[in-house]
């Protein structure tokens, strides 16, 4: 209990008329020195267990004296000096077996022991006379100052104490532009995912280059297959592409000097066989001639014109033949003047083209044992293992491409008329409350589930985020603005619902408690407010926490 909250009137109590009174008055009387009653406010309830002191600045005389506390009387004793009270309360069941007092480590000597005796055989009498008294006389009636040669020591008075003010700063209730937002969830995907697969089918994956997560470019190497066999394959290509080259070159070249200088050559020794067989012949056409005159006169016999006639015949022979060789040179000499011909140069051509394509296809079949990303962006999946044998229908891949993004939200059909491409999106996620981004809507799909009865909005995410396909996330989506009143969130006291206390700062300082209803939660930490206060109230912005209604308080600036 502190000093401040007592009240110490500082009248002197008297006696009570001796002559009104039997002789336990006069013995009252001569044995107390005052009677005084206290009224005390106390900021504590102060029970009958209580073993603390009272703490008391005013120190009273040796005597009885009778206090209220919180609505209660108690009786204490300062009948022994340097004794610390301890307050009595006076009851039927404390009068009935009054407690006896506990004095600890004081010197009862002298006059002080014999005092203690008295008061410890007569307290249960005193107690009993002067409770009595107050319910026959009433505490003030006992107070009543009466003349008496006794006088109490003047006790000081204390002033009721003054409730410090609270120290708070305002903020006033301004009409602001409060977007209206539709509140939707959805799941995140890739805008654009490509499958990436083999070509090459039946070879063994010999290297994987790549991992999921990592952002590849197009034309990237991603995985490595076995192409020992296609290399041999190649080379024995290549080589009839240059032999088919190379005739095609050789006929489209035509015949060098020297070969046209040998078939000349030719020409000419044809042309001399072909002189000396007509020379042979003329030859034996005159010996046929002479040996049939001879023979016609006896001189010679038939056999030996019959050689003779055979002689001319081969050597006709030998003119025809020798002619005909002379032909074929010059026929062999105009061929190599002329070059080569059309048919002959187009059907080296057409085997040029021929190795050349067999040549290109073994190309592309070595090309397809590299696999490449086709397009530049993240790598969502791989397959691919060390090992495996391609086949043209297994994926080994999947790109998100250039490592695009959105968030598909599923809104029902009832609220797809509020939204619209290009419309701002806010995303954030439940399991992270640092994720906080924002994206725009890029396509309502135009198909609505029949079970569900809800459309997807596909909204484009901003890229360089930690996000991932299959994330689910939080849209709210600005669907119109509108004009209304909000504040800071820390001036409200939230309640149940949407409500909320806020205190409004009347013109005497005094602060009054109002309900308000809240609206959506805006930017930067302040709430829409829906009904309770109106333009230019001034509401307690710090310190609103300490406040109830009627308090007063001081306001600072911010």
């Amino acid at each position: 209990m502190n000093s401040s909250n007592l009240n110490h009137k500082s009248d002197r109590a008297k006696r009570p008329d001796p002559t009104q009174n039997s002789e336990a008055i006069d013995k009252l009387i001569a044995n107390l020195d005052s009677i005084v009653l206290e009224n005390t406010f106390a900021e504590q309830t102060l029970t009958t267990s209580t073993n603390s002191a009272l703490d008391l600045n005013y120190v009273p005389h040796k005597g009885l004296y009778i206090t209220e506390i919180d609505d209660r009387f108690f009786l204490l004793d300062y009948a022994v000096a340097g004794l610390d009270p301890k307050p009595i309360p006076l009851e039927a069941s404390t009068l009935d077996q009054p407690p006896q007092p506990k004095v600890a480590k004081i010197d009862l000597q002298g006059d002080r022991s014999s005092d203690r005796g008295w008061f410890a055989g007569k307290q249960g009498i005193l107690i009993g006379f002067v409770v009595g008294t107050l319910l026959s006389w009433g505490a003030i009636e006992i107070l009543t100052p009466q003349t008496t040669t006794r006088e109490t020591a003047p006790v000081a008075e204390v002033s009721p104490p003054t409730a410090p003010t609270q120290t708070v700063t305002t903020t006033e209730v301004t009409d602001t532009d409060i977007d209206r937002v539709l509140n939707a969830s959805g799941t995140v995907a890739a805008y654009e995912r490509i499958p990436v697969m083999s070509q090459a089918s039946g070879l063994q994956i010999t290297d994987v280059l790549v991992e999921r997560g990592d952002y590849v470019e197009e034309g990237q190497v991603l995985a490595r297959l076995n192409n020992r066999v296609l290399n041999a394959e190649k080379t024995q290509a290549q080589g009839a592409v240059n032999q088919a080259r190379a005739r095609l070159a050789e006929l489209q070249a035509g015949s060098r000097s020297e070969e046209i200088a040998r078939a000349e050559s030719r020409v000419a020794n044809a042309r001399s066989t072909v002189t000396q067989a007509q020379s042979d012949l003329e030859l034996a056409q005159k010996r046929v001639e002479r040996n049939t005159y001879l023979q016609a006169e006896g001189a010679i016999g038939r056999d030996r014109l019959d050689e003779i006639l055979n002689q001319e015949r081969v050597a006709r022979s030998d003119l025809a033949g020798a002619n005909a060789n002379l032909e074929e040179a010059r026929q062999e000499l105009a061929q190599l003047r002329a070059g080569s011909r059309p048919e002959t140069i187009a059907q080296a051509e057409a085997e040029l083209v021929q190795a050349r394509g067999r040549l290109e296809a073994i190309e592309a079949q070595l090309a397809d044992t590299t696999i490449d990303a086709p397009k530049a962006g993240i790598i969502a999946s791989r397959e691919a293992k060390v090992g495996q044998i391609t086949a043209n229908s297994e994926m080994l891949f999947t790109i998100i491409q250039n490592g695009r993004l959105e968030l598909q939200l599923q809104v029902p059909e009832t609220s797809i008329g509020k939204i619209q491409p290009g419309q701002q999106v806010l995303v954030t996620s439940n399991s992270n409350s640092d994720l906080q981004l924002t994206g725009k809507v890029r396509q309502i799909d135009p198909d609505i589930d029949e079970n569900s009865r809800q459309a997807t909005v596909r909204v484009d995410l901003p890229t360089g985020t930690n996000l991932r396909p299959g994330m689910f996330l939080q849209a709210a989506v600005s669907t119109d603005t509108n004009k209304g009143q909000a504040v800071p969130t820390e001036a409200l006291l939230p309640q149940s619902g949407n409500r909320a206390i806020a205190f409004v700062l009347q013109p005497d300082n005094t602060v009054q408690a109002q309900t308000v209803t809240t609206g959506a939660i805006l930017p930067e930490q302040r709430v829409e407010i829906v009904e309770g206060l109106q333009q230019g109230d001034r509401i307690v912005l710090e310190g609103a926490a300490y406040l109830k209604d009627g308090d007063r308080v001081t306001v600072v600036k911010n």
